[in-house]
């Protein structure tokens, strides 16, 4: 009788164990947005305006002008005066609060 109330503890424990990491599994995985393509002003040393082009994963249409704004001042060597965002077409969610450099059209 003791051995079976014994490895129904360990069956329990295991289980327990099992729910316990899934859950951990799922907690840990990153936050998802929608990528949004932002070409953003700032203002040069020598008072020019230059923009800067980042993409960046925001959770809405409505928070990815601050996101980029926050995006291109980590990469703008002046004060950032505004951003202008559009998602990207044909992408798939990112990860939120990604943010990247891209290349600007010639």
């Amino acid at each position: 009788m003791a051995v079976r109330s014994r490895r129904r503890r360990q069956i329990r424990a295991a289980r327990a164990g099992a729910l316990l990491c899934a859950f951990l599994c799922c907690a840990c995985r990153p936050e998802q947005g929608t990528p949004y393509e932002c070409s953003c002003t700032f203002v040069t040393d020598f008072d020019d305006d230059a923009k800067l082009e980042v993409e960046v994963c925001a959770p809405s249409e409505d928070r990815a002008e601050g996101v980029g704004r926050g995006c291109a001042q980590i990469h703008a060597p002046g004060p950032v005066s505004g951003c202008a965002c559009r998602s990207s077409p044909g992408r798939g969610p990112c990860e939120l609060r990604a943010c990247r450099t891209t290349p600007a059209a010639p």
